[in-house]
């Protein structure tokens, strides 16, 4: 369901905002640009968030959050050396 008709904003987009770390109506609004257009979402999406916070986090969101902060491999080899395509002028 569409929470935001001007940027297209769905209550799962809002979810997972929540589930990342949003925990205002600023950030999300931040995160998407809700109220830029004409507001009238605002209300809507505060109701919605707050149910979010009340809820648990979704387990789906929780393991995908897992697997994001596993670091990438290292690689051993050095970066290959290249030529400055740049000039600067002070």
């Amino acid at each position: 369901m569409f929470l935001c008709i001007c940027k297209s904003v769905s209550d799962k987009q809002v979810r997972e905002a929540v589930d990342q770390g949003a925990r205002t109506l600023g950030d999300v609004s931040a995160r998407f640009g809700l109220g830029a257009e004409c507001g009238k979402c605002l209300d809507d999406v505060r109701q919605f968030l707050d149910t979010c916070l009340l809820a648990p986090p979704s387990t789906s969101t929780v393991a995908t959050a897992a697997v994001e902060t596993t670091p990438p491999p290292v690689t051993t080899e050095p970066a290959p050396q290249r030529a400055a395509w740049f000039a600067m002028d002070l």
